[in-house]
């Protein structure tokens, strides 16, 4: 399975960078800012453990029997030889190491496969230990099926799971993840920039102040290998009974969305992402 990025939620913090009309919804539009934060974070880190997990373990890695060094970031461990399945690999960044992006990962994650993720039913579970990205503690665990080809013969993978963010200060978010991925392009290529994914699905959360949230994809978010921004789409955003939603456009590879509020306004915005940093 190759490499994606799903940006979903870096998006979400342009939904509440707007400042308030008046006192009244004040606190509304603080809540909803928070959330909008927690949604961020527990997507980009948790695409951020996508992508290290495909870089450490593509499919055709699993070639020899020995562990392997890479490069002084990411120690990985077998407990079977490589190619048998099923397999336990663990990815172990120790006390930190720094990515090229600037990220520091330290701890380990713990990937449990049933076969290589591009044969139709494998199944991939990642738990952590001890695991972190830039001091924010990761917990929970999610699980990545292959689902088989669709109706159209195009690859399809669905993601569950829980993850738990644990703060430097003790705040903690969880964030419940349904999605399933629709490889539209790029399947019979081994390279990624000519990937362009469907993402479809729902989740549910609560965030640092303890507030229940839910976002729905309403409709299909379109994610190109070779744009940072997710072009196509609708997401919706529901706490205590309002509804936001964020239209990311026709296609075009930009920075630019619309934002409905719950009274039918609506707004340009621009996009954000990586607020805690």
């Amino acid at each position: 399975m190759k490499k994606t990025f799903f940006l979903i939620a870096t998006l979400l913090t342009a939904i509440f960078v707007l400042p308030s009309c008046n006192k009244d919804n004040a606190t509304d539009i603080s809540a909803d800012r928070t959330t909008a934060e927690e949604i961020v974070a527990n997507n980009d880190l948790s695409e951020q453990v996508d992508a290290e997990i495909e870089d450490n373990l593509p499919d055709e890695f699993f070639t020899s029997n020995e562990s392997e060094d890479r490069g002084g970031c990411g120690i990985i461990t077998f407990a079977q030889p490589k190619g048998t399945w099923p397999n336990t690999m663990t990815i172990d960044f120790g006390a930190g190491c720094v990515k090229p992006d600037g990220r520091v990962l330290k701890g380990k994650v713990v990937v449990n496969q049933t076969n290589k993720m591009g044969i139709a039913g494998s199944v991939r579970t990642i738990t952590f230990e001890d695991f972190y990205i830039d001091n924010v503690q990761i917990t929970g665990s999610k699980t990545v099926t292959n689902a088989g080809p669709n109706t159209t013969g195009q690859p399809t993978f669905t993601k569950t799971g829980t993850i738990v963010l644990i703060y430097p200060n003790g705040d903690q978010g969880t964030y419940n993840i349904n999605h399933t991925r629709v490889m539209l392009e790029g399947a019979g290529t081994p390279q990624r920039f000519d990937d362009v994914w469907s993402i479809s699905g729902s989740d549910s959360g609560v965030n640092r102040d303890g507030l229940e949230f839910s976002v729905v994809i309403s409709t299909p978010l379109v994610k190109r290998a070779v744009c940072p921004w997710i072009s196509e789409g609708v997401i919706t955003l529901t706490r205590n009974n309002k509804t936001r939603s964020l239209d990311f456009g026709d296609g075009t590879c930009d920075r630019d969305a619309v934002l409905t509020l719950p009274d039918g306004s609506e707004r340009n915005v621009k996009i954000r992402r990586r607020w805690w940093m």
